[in-house]
């Protein structure tokens, strides 16, 4: 009866040796992936960069400027993003109310392609940047518990704070610095105007979410459980 204990408690340590230094690797793997792009928001697929003190642009709803909308580009790669969350960050001094969202394709010079994604909160996060300049703090402001499937492509987002009329909410220009994804802040195909020509500056803003599975991923997946379930079976046969 005691080798039989001691047979079962050395293959669960090895099942837990076994089990644990894959999860380690992992866990290393995603904190140091972090330590390289830690201006940007945990989970971002894309950010154009942090802000480069160089210049910004009006972005913002009832407020003191104009109405204005910052558009800029980004790439959807692989099979496909699932979009969870979108975020701009802006030198502000209005307060916060809400902020409004767009997603489009197909844009070019005149013309502000197709809207495919857009919506309104009147909650969103908003959270120093920990960067500030021309006499304002810089803010991300973020919309999250979006649901949005993106194919392959390029894309333009707007992500615009709405304030309580009074004060400035600008977009800050970025020169890439810490960008993730593709284009890294250095293409100048912004737009805020349909039917002017696009903007050579590139603004701070991105998108949270995951990278949709290619089919083999999930045909691998899917091996390797069944793989481990005929595994364990047999292990606890021969237990």
């Amino acid at each position: 009866m005691k080798d039989k204990y001691c047979s079962l408690l050395r293959a669960a340590c090895s099942f837990t040796r076994r089990a644990v230094l894959p999860a380690l690797f992992v866990t290393a793997a995603l904190v140091l992936n972090t330590t390289a792009i830690a201006q940007a928001p945990p989970g971002s697929l894309w950010y154009n960069g942090d802000f480069n003190g160089v210049g910004f642009h009006a972005n913002g709803h009832n407020t003191s400027d104009p109405p204005d909308a910052v558009h800029d580009d980004f790439n959807v790669t692989s099979s496909g993003w699932n979009i969870t969350a979108i975020f701009s960050d802006d030198l502000l001094s209005t307060v916060v109310t809400g902020a409004i969202w767009e997603i489009r394709v197909g844009c070019s010079i005149g013309n502000p392609g197709t809207l495919i994604a857009s919506g309104f909160t009147s909650t969103p996060t908003v959270t120093p940047t920990g960067r500030s300049g021309f006499g304002y703090t810089e803010y991300m402001v973020e919309v999250t518990g979006l649901n949005v499937t993106l194919t392959p492509g390029a894309y333009w987002l707007s992500v615009t704070p709405l304030g309580n009329g009074t004060g400035h909410s600008f977009n800050t220009t970025t020169s890439g610095a810490n960008c993730v994804g593709m284009p890294c802040g250095n293409d100048g195909m912004s737009w805020f105007d349909s039917v002017g020509p696009f903007n050579p500056n590139n603004f701070s803003m991105g998108v949270i979410g995951s990278v949709v599975p290619e089919p083999a991923t999930w045909a691998l997946l899917g091996g390797g459980l069944g793989m481990l379930l005929v595994a364990l079976c047999r292990r606890r046969r021969s237990v």
